[in-house]
């Protein structure tokens, strides 16, 4: 394919976003070979190459993008929505974002993580055995959704039947995270943003007036040694961490099961070996990623294959399109649970001090639930295929009908 040049000065390289959201990993495939980056929106491109993505996610000409900037960049009208993400943690740098990541840090150790295996496994054999048989039933929701959901709810002490409320508002939260901002959804987002962060609110003030054995009194009793950040911050940073723990391994799940039980032989493989299950649950992040870009900005001008890159400019880091690069991974285009070249670091959940806290969580979520499955619901039957959509930030999924005989 002949290689075409971009620049960035008086004619960039413009794609729809609609383009790429109708049939993402195609249109990423067929640009990524002509040229290393595209301009999606008024100062926003999107990097393609896993080189490139790679390199930017730690160079010292990026930053993370600050929250204000996010808002701004993406017109996100004034509003709860607009103040959640400016004060986010997940937006922010240096000591602020230091200080605001380090309140879940400890809880979210490796160790601490690993000592809740057994939790998880526990959690995802319970929803499995209650599984109706014999009739249609939407897997995203009756299994994906619950694991992360039940477990955040667990970690954080909050009451098990509220999972299903906040679930539904995480979702509608999520939307403002596209690479595009659905403004035709803002006041269902809005609204949503707005009882989350009140529910969460409420139940820290509970722990205020009496502590309990949980996160979030842990997260109560150090706010009151230090205060420094205010209340209702602390509550924003809950909030970011609630959705972080449920959307995104919902979505990644549900996909990951589709794909394996169109695949009659990975599945049996599975059945017989369970040492498979890791592979299988890093290669389904790579295959269908459910956090499709990561941003930055640059603060000082760059070069990409001969591309001039200024100052100011936002960048997603595609790792959809990185993850499917045949300058890193043999075969790309093939679902491979054995796949032996995933990075030490896999590029899903991002690097250096903003790598995603909850990592060791999701592949614990992931590889028990599917553990679960195999053992309590074997022959379970893909009836209808879900689609991941998007092709940037937190994507969606489709519902998924399942059948257990």
């Amino acid at each position: 394919m002949k290689q075409q040049a971009i620049t960035m000065d008086a004619h960039p390289c413009f794609v729809d976003p609609a383009t790429l959201n109708d049939a993402p990993h195609a249109r990423l495939a067929e640009l990524r070979p002509i040229t290393p980056l595209v301009q999606f929106g008024p100062n926003q491109y999107l990097v393609l190459r896993a080189p490139h993505v790679e390199l930017l996610l730690t160079d010292p000409r990026t930053r993370q993008v600050e929250g204000s900037e996010f808002v701004a960049l993406k017109q996100i009208p004034d509003g709860i929505t607009a103040r959640f993400i400016s004060d986010l943690f997940l937006f922010s740098n240096g000591g602020m974002h230091r200080k605001k990541r380090g309140l879940f840090a400890r809880s979210f150790s490796h160790r601490a993580m690993q000592d809740l295996r057994g939790q998880v496994r526990s959690i995802a054999d319970g929803i499995v055995a209650n599984l109706p048989r014999g009739e249609s039933i939407d897997f995203v929701d009756r299994v994906a959704a619950r694991v992360p959901a039940d477990m955040i709810a667990a970690i954080l002490g909050l009451p098990e039947d509220d999972t299903k409320h906040f679930s539904r508002l995480v979702y509608d939260v999520a939307l403002a995270f596209a690479p595009v901002y659905p403004h035709d959804q803002h006041d269902k987002i809005e609204n949503a943003t707005k009882d989350l962060f009140h529910y969460v609110k409420g139940q820290l003030r509970l722990r205020l007036a009496a502590s309990s054995d949980d996160m979030l009194s842990d997260l109560v009793a150090d706010w009151q040694v230090e205060q420094d950040i205010p209340f209702n911050s602390l509550a924003f940073q809950v909030v970011g961490l609630i959705i972080a723990g449920s959307d995104t391994t919902r979505t990644a799940f549900a996909m990951l099961i589709a794909m394996l039980l169109e695949r009659p032989t990975d599945w049996a493989a599975l059945r017989f070996d369970p040492a498979l299950i890791p592979g299988a649950v890093a290669e389904g992040m790579r295959y269908e990623p459910s956090v499709a870009t990561i941003p930055r900005l640059t603060t000082a001008p760059l070069e990409l294959d001969g591309n001039e890159v200024p100052a100011g400019v936002a960048l997603s880091l595609s790792t959809m399109s990185a993850m499917r690069d045949p300058a890193v991974y043999a075969n790309p285009e093939q679902f491979d649970i054995r796949r032996t070249d995933h990075p030490r670091f896999h590029p899903v959940f991002g690097i250096g001090p903003h790598r995603c806290i909850g990592e060791m969580l999701a592949r614990i979520e992931m590889e028990e639930s599917l553990a679960a499955i195999l053992d309590g619901a074997p022959e379970i039957e893909l009836q209808t295929r879900p689609r991941m959509m998007g092709f940037g930030g937190i994507r969606q999924i489709t519902p998924m009908k399942v059948r257990i005989p």
